[in-house]
């Protein structure tokens, strides 16, 4: 049995070792860092399921006329200000589970491994926040999923666009209390690569790491930066310009390959909300940006919509045009990333030098880059960020 011919062709979800009731599927993790499933072919018996539920192989999508878009922000401060934009994750995640339901969201294991983890405990609800640039670990979790759902328990995920389609896929039409969250997807590093990063920051530091936030809103939600905060004390942050992790990520050199031919590039998807950042908000809404982020939803489905009608009262928020906000900050929502021309030599060398020497060698980040960024800090600190923000590179 084959599932995929080519690695373009495999976005990793899980689905087909899910379903496997031969556990003739492993997940196993490429010359990337990538998890790949593998068939023990002495176990399979050829029933074809796992073709069956592969989400790039079975890609339909049912038009939801009444689909409509907003841009939100959560009334809790402090949940926007920890959030990458507007935080429109946790009210409807706390609600849940105010309905005795569960979350399934993105978080760290305590190596700092990017996982999916399910709870129905609203304190644990903290560690969704936040976008994890790399490729989560979901093990078991589909797994975990439909046994809820069959014993009648109300579930809320939250993943890439791919992850949900291939859940949707594996559940077979055992859906009715799954609720979906999608993120608009830019790509996923391998998590070969975050192993590499933390690894290296932690010797420079000469401490372990206490807290990491990808897109941090230190010097405002239009400058984000990567954010660590370490045992010890120290404090790091960096723009997307200078930081090695970030700059693979933006430089299109470290993503799955078929993040670069993504079969999930459409406005309509099957999850029942849509997020993505909302860089434009003055200009839809003709209103002063604040600079504490806002985030773009599209409503997909009859069950978003009723979910949406009765946790308004947590959002600040505007209706919105879905197409003049894709054509404003939401065009990886219909257009894969183009890979960078040595992205397959980054990872065949990967392993013979730091990640500094590599970063260094590729030219992902260069002096002028540099030069910015300290510039950038300089006018932060001086509190005259608006104009660091001008600034044009």
């Amino acid at each position: 049995m084959e599932i995929f011919s080519t690695k373009e062709d495999c976005c990793g979800c899980t689905a087909c070792a899910s379903i496997c009731a031969k556990n003739a599927i492993e997940m196993v993790k490429d010359e990337e860092g990538f998890l790949y499933p593998h068939i023990d072919t002495e176990k399979c018996v050829n029933c074809g399921l796992c073709a069956k539920v592969c989400p790039v192989k079975n890609n339909r999508v049912e038009k939801f006329t009444k689909q409509k878009a907003f841009i939100v922000r959560s009334h809790n401060e402090e949940n926007v200000n920890a959030s990458t934009s507007g935080g429109f994750f946790l009210p409807i995640a706390e609600w849940f589970i105010d309905q005795g339901g569960y979350v399934v969201g993105v978080c760290y294991d305590n190596k700092l491994n990017v996982i999916h983890k399910i709870t129905n405990k609203k304190e644990e609800l903290i560690d969704f926040r936040g976008s994890k640039y790399v490729q989560s670990n979901l093990a078991d979790t589909f797994s975990k999923i439909r046994k809820l759902l069959n014993s009648n328990q109300k579930v809320l995920f939250s993943g890439t666009p791919c992850q949900v389609a291939g859940l949707k896929q594996y559940l077979r039409g055992n859906d009715q209390n799954l609720w979906c969250i999608d993120v608009v997807c830019h790509g996923v590093p391998s998590p070969k690569l975050w192993e590499k990063y933390i690894s290296e920051m932690r010797t420079e530091y000469e401490s372990n790491i206490k807290d990491i936030k990808f897109r941090s809103k230190v010097m405002g939600y239009h400058t984000g930066n990567m954010e660590i905060h370490f045992e010890n004390g120290k404090h790091y942050y960096n723009t997307a310009r200078t930081d090695m992790m970030l700059s693979c990520f933006f430089g299109e050199i470290s993503s799955r390959p078929s993040c670069y031919h993504c079969r999930f590039k459409n406005i309509q998807h099957v999850s029942d909300f849509t997020i993505y950042d909302c860089w434009s908000y003055s200009k839809i809404t003709g209103k002063k940006d604040d600079d504490k982020g806002w985030t773009h939803l599209i409503v997909q489905s009859e069950k978003g919509l009723e979910t949406f009608e009765q946790l308004k009262e947590c959002y600040e928020f505007v209706e919105a045009d879905i197409r003049k906000g894709v054509n404003l900050d939401g065009s990886m929502i219909e257009k894969s990333a183009k890979p960078h021309p040595k992205r397959a030599e980054f990872y065949r060398d990967f392993d013979t030098e730091t990640l500094s020497e590599h970063v260094k060698k590729y030219g992902l980040i260069t002096k002028r880059d540099y030069a910015i960024d300290a510039i950038k800090k300089i006018l932060f600190k001086l509190h005259i960020l608006q104009f660091a923000k001008n600034l044009k590179g």
